[in-house]
């Protein structure tokens, strides 16, 4: 498998929302991961309300306005 260069997205409010957001950048066909930093990421919690529980989606540079259009509309309102 070839290494590609992925543009960091974000960051989202923590992993839950990070992952509602992949599963419709999937159905599109859009290949995305997700990246979390700090302590969530340490000792396994999820949440949202957690203090530094980031989570950033990582996507093909060429989807990148698609993402960053997708994370506007399905979380302009938290």
């Amino acid at each position: 498998m070839q290494d590609r260069k992925m543009v960091k997205i974000g960051p989202l409010p923590g992993r839950n929302y990070a992952e509602m957001v992949a599963e419709v950048l999937q159905k599109k066909g859009i290949s995305v991961s997700i990246s979390q930093d700090g302590v969530a990421t340490a000792y396994g919690i999820s949440g949202t309300n957690l203090a530094g529980n980031e989570a950033y989606l990582m996507v093909p540079p060429e989807f990148e306005e698609d993402a960053r259009q997708l994370v506007e509309q399905l979380l302009d309102h938290i």
